[in-house]
């Protein structure tokens, strides 16, 4: 009996932890209020992080781009989480990818945005 009790408290407690993880990964929308995923902030903050180490951004530019990539992180939630087909929402995808790349473009300076775009970077948000 104590066993079935053990088990039973293991399998809730493991389904706790899962339904928790999932949460925090994933954008929510609850009526019109969109609630973005628990590592938005860390995502930007590595984001800015690896760019700041490879293109030598100053501590100001960093935060630029920091809080470029937090802020784009809504509309691409919006966009993965609307309605449409997959063709509408990688078309929009490709369009945020365009627009975010211009906000950088205005961050960089030249030889900096050339490097940016050769670079393996998440800017694609998985087209």
């Amino acid at each position: 009996m104590k066993h079935i009790i053990l088990f039973t408290f293991l399998i809730f407690i493991s389904a706790c932890s899962i339904a928790q993880t999932t949460s925090k990964t994933k954008s929510t929308k609850t009526g019109n209020e969109w609630h973005a995923a628990g590592d938005a902030i860390p995502r930007s903050k590595e984001f800015a992080d690896r760019l700041s180490m490879a293109l030598r951004l100053d501590a100001a530019t960093t935060k630029k781009v920091r809080e470029a990539y937090l802020a784009n992180t809504k509309s691409v939630d919006e966009t993965k989480l609307g309605p449409g087909s997959d063709a509408e929402k990688t078309s929009a995808l490709k369009s945020n990818k365009d627009a975010f790349d211009e906000v950088m473009k205005n961050m960089l300076t030249q030889d900096q945005f050339s490097l940016y775009l050769k670079m393996p970077v998440d800017r694609t948000w998985n087209l």
